[in-house]
């Protein structure tokens, strides 16, 4: 008698648990959406709701722990280090193109701290609970089954499309962030680790939207630098934040790329390849 393909087998409940799981986040989402109450407090509860339910999935379906969907630290600071890195030099590039074409520039910087730290707390909750959610528990799932390449992929669709319902949203705003979930699913599919997704997710948020002045995502905060912004939204990204902007898609691309070639060939080297 022919023995079960495992690989498939595993495929089946990989795409099951990610299935019932995105079900489930749509519940929670829809929910916490109807609860009344400022931006902050609508984060912190989505937050608190977000990893309750990977840990429930996780240690009830999946059975594995917490732990395991990439929350170690040891060894992972330089990975940390790079995604935060990445973050200011995307948006440094990004910023410095759009002055150099005359589509920006920044009237009297304003502090306001009881503005400006709950924007940074608000941007450091979004970028650890989406991280864990769609890097950790998505693709971490994917991850057991199919080939990373094609995990990558689906997780960052699934990405891209749970941000369709934001506020100016266009197409443009979600081929973007299809590639901004390439971009912080790629260190993952190599080191299996939570850290430099974070750092450029939350570095991104932060620096994009409470230092910079761009809408995050189409959501508008405080910030420290008061935009005067062109009008030319193909480059600028307009309503949605630079991360609907044309050369963001170029800036990702070509750091998407960069980076896959680089793991792939010291993974290679290493002959810890995730790609058989």
């Amino acid at each position: 008698m022919p023995k079960p393909n495992t690989r498939l087998s595993a495929a089946g409940f990989s795409w099951l648990r990610v299935a019932l799981f995105f079900i489930s986040y749509l519940l929670v989402l829809t929910t916490v959406g109807k609860l009344t109450g400022s931006t902050f407090q609508m984060v912190s509860i989505f937050c608190a709701a977000s990893f309750l339910l990977v840990w429930l999935f996780r240690t009830y379906l999946d059975k594995r722990s917490f732990e395991s969907l990439g929350w170690k630290w040891r060894g992972n600071g330089i990975h940390c280090a790079t995604g935060l890195l990445l973050a200011i030099a995307l948006l440094g590039t990004g910023s410095l193109l759009l002055v150099a074409l005359g589509q920006l520039s920044w009237l009297n910087p304003q502090f306001n701290a009881a503005d400006f730290f709950p924007a940074f707390l608000m941007m450091l909750l979004v970028g650890f609970y989406e991280e864990l959610v769609f890097r950790g528990y998505i693709l971490g799932n994917l991850l057991q089954a199919m080939h990373p390449a094609t995990a990558l992929l689906v997780s960052a669709a699934i990405f891209a499309i749970l941000h369709g319902a934001n506020p100016h949203t266009n197409w443009l705003a979600l081929v973007n962030v299809f590639l901004a979930g390439l971009l912080l699913g790629i260190n993952y599919i190599f080191t299996r680790n939570l850290w430099f997704g974070i750092a450029l997710h939350v570095g991104w948020n932060f620096i994009q939207g409470p230092v910079l002045g761009f809408e995050v995502s189409g959501m508008e905060l405080p910030s420290v630098l008061v935009q005067n912004l062109g009008n030319n939204a193909l480059l600028t990204g307009g309503s949605f934040g630079f991360e609907g902007s044309l050369l963001n898609t170029i800036l990702c691309l070509i750091t998407t790329s960069s980076l896959a070639f680089l793991y792939y060939r010291q993974n290679n080297k290493n002959e810890t390849l995730p790609f058989s």
